[in-house]
């Protein structure tokens, strides 16, 4: 089983998850990015829901 990294947030005051982008979870939390995020250091930093650079490459064989 795997167990997805979590911290708290004390400007939404809840645990989130930071396997996701900040953007991510400032959509899920309704961060209205008043203040800037005290976890931006934390997470992945990749959206996966969009295609990566690399993917073009694989058209290639590559």
């Amino acid at each position: 089983m795997f167990d997805s990294p979590i911290g708290p947030c004390p400007v939404c005051g809840q645990y989130v998850v930071l396997d996701q982008t900040q953007a991510e979870c400032s959509r899920e939390h309704q961060c209205d990015g008043a203040l800037p995020c005290p976890l931006q250091d934390c997470f992945t930093g990749i959206d996966f829901s969009i295609e990566q650079p690399k993917e073009k490459l694989r058209d290639k064989g590559y």
